[in-house]
């Protein structure tokens, strides 16, 4: 399976709609079965970045690194030669089983869902790692542990 050419949108707009089209109104799997559900209003959350750097900054500027990376998701949802990881809950301060991530190297791609019941996730994010330290501790992260979700 080869990684999908990057998609070149003439706007924001056209990559809402692609994303709606593709994922929200698609069913969509990772490759050990759970169902994920994409919701519209987590286009912006996924595609967007900050301005500023401040880490509660609002997202406020439309991505087209982002954007062009949008068949990447569903790749690193069904490619089972990627370790899922726990997330990492900064308000707690600790590991979280329910949160997936799964990190494609070497080019530093992160996918994140959020797990709701057994074998059921929703989308949280996807984007790319641009620092090293990032991509080290994402690799650090406990292996997720499928035992309660599937």
């Amino acid at each position: 399976m080869s990684l999908p050419a990057l998609r070149n949108f003439a706007n924001e707009a056209e990559c809402k709609l692609y994303f709606i089209e593709n994922y929200c109104s698609a069913e969509i799997s990772t490759h050990d079965g759970i169902k994920v559900k994409f919701h519209k209003d987590m286009f912006e959350h996924a595609f967007y970045e900050r301005t500023q750097k401040k880490w509660k900054s609002a997202k406020d500027h439309f991505s087209a690194d982002r954007g062009e990376r949008i068949d990447w998701i569903k790749y690193v949802l069904n490619d089972n030669t990627i370790i899922p990881r726990q997330g990492y809950d900064k308000a707690k301060k600790r590991f979280d089983n329910s949160r997936r991530v799964t990190f494609l190297t070497p080019n530093n791609y992160a996918v994140i869902i959020q797990l709701v019941g057994k074998r059921e996730a929703r989308f949280v994010t996807a984007f790319i790692v641009d620092s090293q330290d990032v991509a080290n501790k994402i690799n650090a992260n406990p292996v997720w542990d499928s035992s309660d979700w599937l």
